[in-house]
């Protein structure tokens, strides 16, 4: 093959931008690699078409945290402030470090209480599962007893194998339980969160008592 014929980093990076059914369907972001292979002329220009792109979503997310630039840190900043949800928890997990710790627990807060499936339910169940200081917790909590059917059945789900009480987020032992989340009947979720809060060793009466 030619070297004519072979893309550059920068034409492979911008037809990695070009979203498909597939790409999305598999979750697939951009050729990294691309910017790894980038000259610096290529690594500017890379980072100009990431910055021009609305509205950004986790695959910009990615891509810019490949930068140690002031421009991209900006970017992410204002990802972490302003994306939505699946935006938001992706600037925790590819970025950190542009969040403080405090920081990072209010974004995930905002993101526990509007998540939704298919709107970063996912995203924010991965960043809980990995950070989850008081302020989370108490938030799962109330996610369990006021949020979304689906969602509560995660959270709790997720609460139990935080405490020590499943083997996995998903374990499939603990479904007859989580699956009891899913009610629009106020007294048996509260019923099923009483349960959960015994097991996982919390007052439920100082989460019930701030409804």
């Amino acid at each position: 093959m030619s070297d004519e014929t072979v893309p550059s980093p920068l034409e492979r990076f911008r037809a990695s931008m070009t979203m498909d059914y597939e790409k999305w369907r598999d979750g697939v972001g951009y050729d990294l690699g691309a910017i790894d292979d980038a000259d610096a002329k290529e690594r500017k220009a890379i980072l100009a078409a990431i910055l021009a792109h609305h509205p950004r979503d986790w695959r910009d997310v990615e891509a810019l945290s490949q930068f140690d630039t002031a421009e991209a840190r900006a970017a992410l900043k204002d990802a972490a402030r302003n994306g939505d949800t699946q935006t938001r928890m992706a600037v925790a997990r590819y970025a950190p470090s542009i969040l403080a710790d405090p920081a990072r627990a209010a974004s995930l807060v905002r993101a526990i209480e509007s998540a939704r499936p298919f709107e970063g339910l996912s995203a924010t169940l991965d960043e809980a599962e990995e950070f989850h200081p008081p302020e989370v917790i108490n938030a799962l909590l109330r996610g369990t007893l006021e949020g979304d059917g689906v969602a509560a059945v995660s959270f709790a789900a997720l609460l139990l194998y935080i405490h020590g009480k499943a083997q996995s987020a998903f374990d499939m032992e603990r479904r007859s339980f989580v699956i009891r989340f899913n009610t629009d009947d106020h007294a048996e979720r509260e019923q099923a969160f009483r349960e959960l809060c015994l097991e996982i060793g919390i007052d439920p009466v100082r989460v019930l008592n701030k409804r």
